[in-house]
């Protein structure tokens, strides 16, 4: 099966002390989360990602600001803009990920399905290519 992005909208509740939207795994994430981060003060013109991942799943969010996101399945990219805290975009294993064009207060939270494992990555593009060929 071809891996595909797919955007997630975040049930969020508003009164007049603000907003909470809420993130539960088993009605709304399509993994349970082993580990997360989050990048920020990223520059403009810097590119991060850039790799795919053999089985972690990848949840995005843009808490502040926006950044755009490219994926690629080795048949075809697109490209997703991150600009609400109440969307998120799912990256399954096996899809190549890029982020790039992060505005100066873009805070980006990413929720993964398993703890760092160096040897999950895939950092070379034409190498991606063959694994791609493994797993269709």
């Amino acid at each position: 099966m071809i891996p595909r992005a797919r955007f997630y909208e975040i049930p969020s509740y508003s009164d007049e002390r603000g907003t909470i939207a809420i993130l539960e795994w088993e009605k709304l994430l399509p993994f349970p989360i082993r580990r997360m981060f989050y990048t920020y003060l990223v520059p403009t013109t810097e590119i991060r990602g850039e790799h795919a991942h053999k089985s972690c799943e990848q949840f995005l969010l843009a808490l502040h600001g926006s950044l755009r996101v490219v994926t690629d399945n080795g048949c075809e990219r697109e490209e997703f803009l991150l600009d609400s805290p109440l969307r998120g975009l799912h990256l399954p294993a096996g899809l190549w990920g890029i982020q790039q064009d992060h505005t100066p207060d873009n805070v980006l939270l990413v929720l993964a399905s398993e703890p760092y494992d160096p040897e999950d990555y895939i950092r070379d593009y034409s190498r991606y290519l063959e694994y791609v060929k493994t797993i269709q």
